[in-house]
Formats: C-alpha cells, sequence, structure tokens
C-alpha cells in the first residue's frame, strides 16, 4: 500500500557510490567528505504489513523481487532488490544510524572514500537473523551479528536515542521490567 508519510523509492545522498568492499562484497561509499549529521538516505517504497510479508513468501501475493526495512513492529517499507540501501555494510563500529524510522544520517564525519557502515543493531530485531561471522575489523568487533543485539546494554547506551523507534520502545519495555 502507498503512505503519503513515506516516499515512493529510498533517497540516497548524492555523494554516493557502490564499489567493492573489504568488508563483503560491495558496498556504499562517500565520493566526498560528509558531516555527522548528514542526511545519508531516507527509506522509502511499498508499505507492506508483517503478514502480507509472510503472504508473499508463501507465494499467496506475487510482487517483484524486493529488500525491506521494518519501521515498526508490524510495517516495513520495501523497495527494489539491491537498491543502494542493500550495500550498507554492517560494522560493530558504525559510520551511520538512525535518526527516525526511515532516516539514516552520518554518525560521525565520514572521510571521502570511506565505506557507509551500519551497525544492524540500530535497526535489525528479527529474533532469526544471523550475519555470518563479522569482518567488519573494528577494535569494537563483536564477531557475531545477531536481530538479538539490541538487547544488549552497551549497545543500548552507544546508540541511545538513534534505534529504529521500535527498537528504542522495545528497549525501554525491556529496562522498566527490570
Amino acid at each position: 500500500m502507498s503512505d503519503a508519510r513515506y516516499l515512493s523509492s529510498t533517497w540516497f545522498h548524492p555523494d554516493l557510490i557502490v564499489k567493492l568492499s573489504s568488508i563483503n562484497g560491495q558496498g556504499l561509499f562517500a565520493t566526498e567528505p560528509l558531516s555527522a549529521g548528514t542526511t545519508i538516505m531516507v527509506w522509502g517504497g511499498t508499505l507492506y504489513t508483517r503478514q502480507e510479508l509472510a503472504d508473499i513468501r508463501a507465494g499467496k501475493i506475487k510482487v517483484a523481487e524486493f529488500s525491506y526495512s521494518f519501521i515498526e513492529e508490524d510495517l516495513l517499507l520495501a523497495g527494489p532488490a539491491n537498491g543502494m540501501d542493500y550495500y550498507v555494510n554492517h560494522s560493530c563500529d558504525p559510520s551511520v544510524w538512525m535518526a527516525d524510522n526511515v532516516t539514516v544520517i552520518a554518525r560521525r564525519d565520514i572521510a571521502k572514500g570511506e565505506e557507509i557502515t551500519g551497525d544492524y543493531a540500530v535497526w535489525e530485531a528479527d529474533q532469526n537473523y544471523v550475519l555470518p561471522p563479522c569482518t567488519c575489523g573494528s577494535t569494537l568487533c563483536r564477531k557475531h551479528v545477531t536481530g538479538n543485539d539490541w538487547m544488549r546494554p552497551e549497545l543500548q547506551k552507544r546508540y541511545a536515542g538513534h534505534f529504529l523507534p521500535y527498537i528504542a520502545r522495545r528497549i525501554m519495555r525491556s529496562q522498566e521490567k527490570s
């Protein structure tokens, strides 16, 4: 379904390019310096519910191949498969994080030629998600990345205010129970 609150397709900063990555396959890179706080991308696409995603996977709904990001517990935005957003590789010391449920911003200054990386903990909360062993090379590397990493207290502290809002609400609920 379309929704006027969201772009019909993902917007990308014009100073980005996809090329070979030392982290994994291909990555997204800055072609010019980008300052901390710069908007890197704004996710857009077609809005689906979690049930519609299950129906798509089961073949009950036919759609073109796509990649997606959950923006709320039961809502995801889906765009074309292998769009530029697909090439944001994981790093345990990322260059970007979330500003809201669709806006990815620079966490710090990003140098010309530097890879744009995100810690998947700020936007991935699928308990079944497991990244192959992490190869980010950061001194903060945790080696194993899962959809449960948002539960780690050190990451909650490091990325406070920059998780997807629905993940931030999960964190608040879990802290209230403690």
